[in-house]
């Protein structure tokens, strides 16, 4: 499994085996500190720990098995490529976005008191699994079967490339109100969810 991982950290982010890459996006820079910051079983909880290969981003964990850190960053590795794939990045916004990401990871389910459906359907009083905190900051409930890949991480993550891109997280994704999330947006994130269950995320 950490073969496995070391191979797609190599390949999503631009960085030849070498490490030399003509392209880096995200590098290691600040090793020393991201392998100090570990969850650590017996310390209070939630505790945050920083996200190797992204400058500034940090997950607040709920536990110590939600998540690896090099778990959730292959996850936003993969978010990265996939975005990049699908719409582009030219003037690094998402990038940005992702170097700085605050993900407060949660073990039960939330209610909502008001909100859209993808399609743009107002609703009131629904359970939710994930929540737009602030322009860096997502709540993101564990997911099925404890899987990254059946969370709504990938979901948040368009929120917050589109609040980037374009000032605003697009709160009623498909529907008409809002603009910004269109169906690539939706594709893009059922494709992002497959490539992370390929790695058994």
């Amino acid at each position: 499994m950490i073969k496995k991982i070391l191979i797609a950290l190599c390949f999503l982010s631009s960085i030849t085996c070498s490490g030399h890459g003509t392209s880096v996006l995200f590098s290691n820079e600040n090793k020393p500190i991201y392998e100090s910051s570990l969850c650590v079983p017996g310390d209070p909880l939630p505790q945050m720990v920083l996200i190797p290969f992204f400058e500034e981003a940090s997950q607040i964990v709920p536990n110590c098995k939600t998540y690896p850190k090099y778990m959730t960053a292959l996850a936003m590795m993969v978010f990265y490529h996939k975005w990049e794939e699908y719409f582009g990045d030219s003037d690094y916004a998402v990038r940005g976005m992702l170097q700085k990401v605050m993900i407060q990871w949660g073990t039960t389910k939330k209610t909502s008191k008001r909100g859209f459906n993808i399609h743009g359907e107002a609703f009131t009083e629904r359970v939710i699994i994930g929540r737009v905190e602030a322009k860096n900051i997502i709540w993101v409930w564990q997911g099925y079967n404890h899987k990254i890949s059946q969370s709504a991480l990938m979901h948040e993550l368009v929120h917050l490339a589109l609040y980037a891109k374009n000032g605003s997280p697009d709160a009623d994704h498909e529907g008409s109100k809002y603009k910004g999330w269109t169906f690539a947006h939706s594709l893009m994130i059922d494709d992002a969810k497959d490539m992370l269950r390929a790695f058994n995320l």
